[in-house]
C-alpha cells in the first residue's frame, strides 16, 4: 500500500487515485461536495510534503470517483516525480 497524494478541500481531504498533467481522479465515495459542472478550488499535497494549488470542474462521476478537469495543467515535473514515487514504492 503507497501513500498517495491528497486532495484538501477546506477541511475535507479526498485520496487521489489517479493524476495527470490536465486531470485528477479523486475517490469521493457517495460525497454530495462533488457534482458534474462545480467548481473545484483545492489544494493537491504529495506524500513528499509538496503542495501545489488547482482549480478545475467536475466532469465525471462515477461508482465513487469524481474526474477534475483543472483549468491549468500542473507541471510535467510533478506528474513524473509522482510516478517515480508510485513506482518505486509499490
Amino acid at each position: 500500500h503507497i501513500n498517495r497524494p491528497k486532495l484538501m478541500l477546506d477541511i475535507d481531504q479526498y485520496e487521489v487515485e489517479d493524476i495527470s498533467e490536465f486531470g485528477v481522479k479523486v475517490k469521493v465515495d457517495d460525497d454530495p461536495a462533488f457534482m458534474i459542472d462545480d467548481n473545484v478550488m483545492a489544494i493537491i499535497a504529495f506524500p513528499d510534503g509538496r503542495e501545489y494549488d488547482l482549480s478545475g470542474h467536475v466532469v465525471r462521476l462515477d461508482e465513487g470517483f469524481a474526474g477534475l478537469q483543472l483549468d491549468t495543467p500542473l507541471p510535467m515535473s510533478l506528474i513524473k516525480s509522482e510516478a517515480m514515487y508510485v513506482i518505486f514504492n509499490s
